[in-house]
């Protein structure tokens, strides 16, 4: 079974991927979905908007890409809807952000969130916690899926395992890849 077969049903994803790992290349996959032309959402405290056009190379990006820029790494683009959260720990901003994106497309909206680790830099664990219990609801209610990056080696353990208790599911990177899903809960009719 692969990895998308596996993610299959889930809605929020922590991809696990320590810095020299080939993550980009799951991030791209996981963005592009099953569908041709998907409506896709970076959020990022490292990447220029640029850089994370450049990963949908072939996308058309006309009104269905956005980028949210956290700290100093604010830029636009022509075409593309950019936002910018100009202080790395406002997440109240940064989740007034997100959610303003999410109403902003009718179709299926993929979320790039680049990344927790980058986060934990500016707010402590406990905040960022409740932040991303706060965002990972909020996708979920809007139909939308998403992945966060995380590089598990840079955090302790005992967090990693917090963090993760809030995905549907956890791809590890490190060594061979590995998917590790919690129970979805089925409708009842």
């Amino acid at each position: 079974m692969d990895i998308y077969e596996q993610l299959d049903g889930t809605t929020n994803v922590l991809l696990a991927e320590p810095p020299m790992a080939q993550g980009r290349d799951v991030c791209t996959s996981l963005l592009a979905g099953q569908q041709s032309n998907p409506s896709v959402l970076f959020v990022t405290y490292t990447r220029s908007p640029a850089a994370c056009l450049n990963q949908l190379d072939g996308h058309d990006h006309s009104e269905n890409v956005g980028v949210i820029t956290v700290g100093d790494n604010a830029a636009s683009i022509d075409g593309v809807v950019t936002e910018s959260v100009s202080t790395a720990s406002d997440l109240t901003g940064l989740g007034i952000a997100i959610g303003q994106f999410l109403s902003r497309w009718d179709d299926s909206v993929y979320v790039c969130f680049d990344s927790v680790t980058s986060m934990l830099q500016y707010v402590d664990v406990t905040t960022a916690y409740e932040f991303l219990h706060a965002i990972t609801g909020q996708i979920h209610a809007a139909g939308a899926s998403s992945h966060f990056h995380i590089d598990p080696n840079a955090h302790d353990d005992q967090d990693v395992a917090s963090i993760t208790s809030l995905f549907d599911a956890k791809v590890s990177l490190e060594g061979e890849t590995t998917v590790r899903t919690r129970e979805l809960l089925e409708p009842t009719d």
